[in-house]
């Protein structure tokens, strides 16, 4: 006999106790299996375009930044992310996606200007467009499509956090 918590059982209970915990690990691995981590990430991209209509490619961008189109660009990436470099254009503003809130508490994002968010392949920036149409009701936010990864590869000059000057970067695999 076997003693667990207050019951005592027969080693033939046991078995069939063993064999319940068997088939529900099994159960419980091949239900995780079928989980995928990025339905969650199709689903957040899906909510946000319900609140992002606009959007600018890199060669589009470059035209805005020769015509002096008034707008900002913010970069919403992480300190380190953008230490590698950055957009070379002196509007720039650099505010991780988590900080948006205290960036239009502040007052350092207006509702009537006009923004193109940026982030390293456009996906973070479309969520911190969606955040700021929807619950800031912002109106002229545009999102950078491929980010500074599609930047880059369209030729686009970019500064890095050394302050080594504008640089033309080439991506490789």
């Amino acid at each position: 006999m076997l003693q667990y918590g207050y019951k005592i059982i027969s080693k033939g209970e046991n078995m069939k106790l063993f064999s319940k915990l068997v088939l529900a690990g099994i159960l419980a691995v091949s239900g995780l299996s079928a989980y995928n981590p990025l339905d969650g990430v199709k689903a957040q991209k899906a909510d946000a375009l319900k609140y992002v209509k606009k959007f600018v490619t890199a060669n589009e961008l470059k035209q805005w930044i020769k015509q002096n189109k008034d707008f900002q660009i913010v970069d919403v990436r992480e300190k380190s992310e953008m230490l590698a470099g950055q957009i070379d254009y002196i509007e720039t503003i650099d505010l991780p996606r988590g900080k948006l809130y205290a960036g239009v508490k502040s007052g350092t994002l207006k509702p009537n200007k006009t923004y193109v968010m940026v982030c390293r392949t456009g996906h973070r920036a479309l969520l911190a467009a969606a955040t700021l149409n929807k619950y800031y009701k912002f109106k002229n936010v545009y999102v950078l499509k491929g980010g500074i990864k599609a930047w880059i590869k369209s030729g686009g000059v970019v500064t890095n956090g050394l302050h080594l000057g504008p640089v033309k970067i080439t991506l490789t695999k």
